[in-house]
């Protein structure tokens, strides 16, 4: 019995993190492997279509803050309405964080647009809703421009 309550509270807080918020996402979450975001990664590339992946972790406040509250509205939904969205929990392991490194991503929360031609922005820590809002139609804009630019990043607030 005491291992029960034990893994009980482990994985509710778990669970719950993975399942609230955001519903209307269609979030890509349930990966057996690191290598299945690279094929997901992939689909979004051929299909044409940005790439969101939202990296958190169900232990941080400012993660769960972006997760419940600002993703969760629905003008901030309505953006990625036609978008393949990635949720990334820094729970799930080190290939998890080392495929977010790859973007300069090393903490949670942070939201990663990533172009079919391979280039990003990196949105990092909380940001209110209006201030996110513009930010992601800017980068949106900026990754939609046929313009070699290097990656930038919006830096923590």
């Amino acid at each position: 019995m005491h291992y029960r309550y034990r893994y009980a509270v482990v994985l509710t807080p778990i669970l719950l993190a993975m399942l609230t918020g955001c519903a209307d996402y269609r979030w890509h979450w349930d990966f057996n492997s690191a290598s299945e975001l690279e094929t997901t990664e992939a689909f979004a590339r051929e299909q044409n279509k940005t790439l969101f992946i939202f990296y958190k972790w169900y232990l941080d406040s400012e993660a769960n803050r972006m997760h419940g509250d600002v993703l969760a509205d629905d003008k901030v939904g309505a953006l990625f309405q036609d978008t393949i969205n990635i949720l990334i929990d820094k729970a799930s392991g080190p290939a998890y964080e080392r495929y977010v490194n790859r973007y300069g991503v090393t903490a949670p929360p942070a939201c990663i647009l990533v172009a079919p031609d391979g280039r990003y922005k990196v949105l990092s820590g909380f940001i209110p809703i209006d201030r996110f809002i513009p930010l992601v139609e800017k980068a949106r804009e900026e990754l939609a421009g046929r313009t070699r630019s290097a990656p930038a990043t919006a830096g923590r607030p």
